[in-house]
């Protein structure tokens, strides 16, 4: 017959192993096209348990490790912070704005927009996504927004949580970048005016002939 204590400390560990079995988040189906950007799936993903992307005045890229290290080098960058439901508008740096639409709660859209009017942005894009106790990190990489325009795209959440392997609940959203670049969109030289003049008086003209005819 087994000691009293011994039967209580077995009877601890099952209690404990189970719930940990009932918590337990695990990749599931996770993948790269679960974010699309301009119609493209993410260059890569990373899925990490226990991760908070958004701990931290400047994030935690942490969870990241050296996933992304093949497409890039450099620090990484906290774009912008964004918990709960849907929001607009939340950015950390000047010419960049992201807006997050939070769906049914495991998939929905987002999108970013390059608010300069003469400047085309590129960078290393990483939208982290938080749900139950792991995170899931999209790399979009050498990702191009000419001036002034959106793109937009869509997110889910295909990892597993609980033992009946449902898909957590979207908790909060952190953009990182890295090896952002702007460039000025040249300003048209006079005598691409002139030719582009030319060509209109041309389009007019060929106009007017067809309607005289």
């Amino acid at each position: 017959m087994e000691p009293i204590a011994k039967k209580f400390a077995l009877a601890a560990s099952s209690m404990l192993l189970a719930a940990s079995a009932f918590g337990a988040t695990t990749i599931g189906n996770t993948s790269a096209d679960d974010v699309t950007l301009d119609a493209q799936s993410a260059d890569a993903f990373v899925f990490t348990s226990g991760w908070n992307p958004q701990a931290g005045l400047s994030g935690n890229t942490s969870g990241i490790g050296g996933a992304f290290d093949s497409f890039g080098s450099g620090d990484w960058t906290l774009l912008g912070k964004h918990e709960g439901g849907s929001g607009a508008g939340f950015s950390l740096v000047n010419g960049l704005d992201f807006s997050f639409d939070v769906g049914d709660g495991k998939t929905g859209t987002w999108s970013i927009t390059n608010t300069s009017a003469n400047q085309r942005v590129s960078l290393d894009l990483v939208l982290s996504l938080k749900a139950a106790n792991a995170a899931g990190a999209f790399l979009f990489d050498n990702q191009f927004i000419n001036a002034g325009q959106t793109l937009t795209g869509t997110w889910s959440i295909d990892w597993f949580t609980g033992n009946n392997q449902s898909n957590p609940d979207f908790s909060n959203l952190t953009i990182f970048g890295r090896e952002m670049d702007r460039v000025t969109s040249p300003a048209p030289e006079p005598g691409e005016y002139a030719m582009l003049l030319a060509g209109l008086g041309l389009i007019g003209f060929v106009a007017r002939r067809r309607k005289a005819l």
